[in-house]
């Protein structure tokens, strides 16, 4: 697997087009990543902020550590990161106590990477990961969920080149269930319209002065669930960018039993 700058005099050109199939990482999503895609944002610096400070609770244990298809979990996400885009550097947000367990374990595969320390909550860490791509000269982040380790190297190069005028894109699913409206005491009160309903995944691809002064406009005392509600709420276009692969969360461990058993249907 190749790796990629993290340091302050190496950010020219963050945002290249795919590289040749010489310099391309070893890794298993590389083939999905197609000889003849140009990246939109040529110019811009972009930083993957990868997110893998939680405390796995629902999961009970470190789900991140847990094996898929030869790797962990997050060597599966940060490896669909770099295979997507290689020339970008890679900040990697752990919990504190994991940061040098994490370090040793990552630093084979992707020795330039730079590991951070996280915070309590998911947008703390977001924030400790986003800071760091910003002391790397960042203007663009794309910040991935590393319990999202299915993500396809071609729907990253997708939401990236979907940030066009906008302020931010995120990677999105159609809804395929139908959707029901309810009361507090679980009433049916209506049907809602699927065609106007999107999922909401990983990468979420941010310009960092807009992230900046969203983060200005919600205050300190502010919680959002993901960078695209902080950005709405400051009143800012995210762009919804569909995913054409899987891209499912794992949250609980049956959660990592449906995402292992895809992995052997892939092959």
């Amino acid at each position: 697997m190749s790796s990629h700058p993290a340091s302050a005099s190496d950010q020219e050109g963050f945002l290249q087009s795919p590289v040749s199939d010489n310099s391309k990482p070893k890794t298993k999503n590389s083939k999905l990543v197609t000889e003849n895609s140009t990246l939109k944002t040529q110019n811009s610096k972009l930083c993957f902020v990868c997110v893998g400070a939680g405390r796995g609770s629902r999961f009970g244990g470190d789900k991140l550590a847990q094996a898929l298809g030869g790797r962990t979990v997050f060597e599966a996400a940060l490896g669909a990161l770099v295979a997507a885009i290689p020339t970008a550097p890679l900040v990697v947000v752990v919990a504190p106590e994991r940061l040098q367990a994490w370090r040793n374990r990552l630093r084979p595969d992707f020795p330039e990477a730079l590991l951070v320390g996280g915070g309590a909550r998911r947008q703390d860490s977001v924030r400790a990961g986003v800071e760091a791509a910003i002391a790397l000269g960042a203007e663009v982040v794309a910040i991935h969920d590393a319990a999202r380790p299915l993500v396809n190297a071609r729907d990253v190069v997708s939401v990236v080149d979907g940030l066009g005028g906008a302020d931010g894109a995120i990677l999105t699913a159609r809804v395929s269930d139908t959707v029901k409206r309810i009361t507090s005491d679980d009433l049916v009160t209506g049907t809602m319209d699927r065609d106007g309903l999107r999922l909401a995944l990983t990468p979420q691809v941010v310009r960092v002065a807009c992230l900046l002064k969203a983060w200005e406009t919600a205050g300190g005392n502010s919680e959002w669930t993901d960078e695209s509600a902080l950005l709405e709420n400051a009143g800012m276009r995210v762009r919804s960018v569909v995913a054409r692969h899987p891209n499912p969360k794992i949250t609980t461990p049956s959660d990592l039993h449906e995402i292992r058993a895809l992995v052997e249907v892939a092959g």
